[in-house]
C-alpha cells in the first residue's frame, strides 16, 4: 500500500474497497454491459463513483461466482454487447457487504461525531 495519503489516494483505496458491491447493487435491477455500469456508477453516485475500466472487477466477480456472463447481445446503441446479471451467491454476498458497509459507515459517523464535534458542522457547510 502506498504511504502517500493524498484526498486521491483514499478515495482510490475507498473505490476499490466498494466497486464490487455497488456493481451488485446495480446488478439487483437489471442486466447492465460494462459501459452502462461504468456511466451508471457515475450518474447514480452523484458523480462520486468514476470507475474507468471495470473489468477486473466484473472478471474477479465472475470468478467467484458473484456474476454471470451472458451471451452477447445488441444493445440500444446498435453494438454486440456483453451482458452481466447478478447471481444468487451475488445476492447474498451483497446483503453480507451491504450490512458490514452499514455497520462500519455507522461506527466511523458515531466516532466522529463525538470526537470532532466540528467537522459534522463543517460538512453542512455550502
Amino acid at each position: 500500500m502506498s504511504t502517500d495519503r493524498t484526498p486521491a489516494v483514499i478515495e482510490e483505496n475507498l473505490k476499490k474497497a466498494l466497486v464490487e458491491m455497488l456493481v451488485l447493487a446495480l446488478l439487483h435491477e437489471r442486466e447492465y454491459h460494462a459501459p452502462e455500469l461504468t456511466q451508471a456508477l457515475a450518474d447514480r453516485s452523484g458523480g462520486a463513483v468514476n470507475i474507468s475500466f471495470p473489468y477486473a472487477a466484473l472478471y474477479r466477480m465472475i470468478e467467484q461466482g458473484y456474476i454471470l456472463e451472458l451471451p452477447k447481445r445488441k444493445a440500444p446503441d446498435g453494438r454486440r454487447r456483453q451482458y452481466y446479471a447478478v447471481s444468487e451467491a451475488g445476492r447474498r454476498y451483497f446483503r453480507e457487504t451491504w450490512a458490514v458497509y452499514r455497520r462500519f459507515t455507522a461506527g466511523v459517523d458515531r466516532l466522529v461525531a463525538a470526537a470532532c464535534p466540528e467537522a459534522e458542522r463543517e460538512e453542512d457547510k455550502p
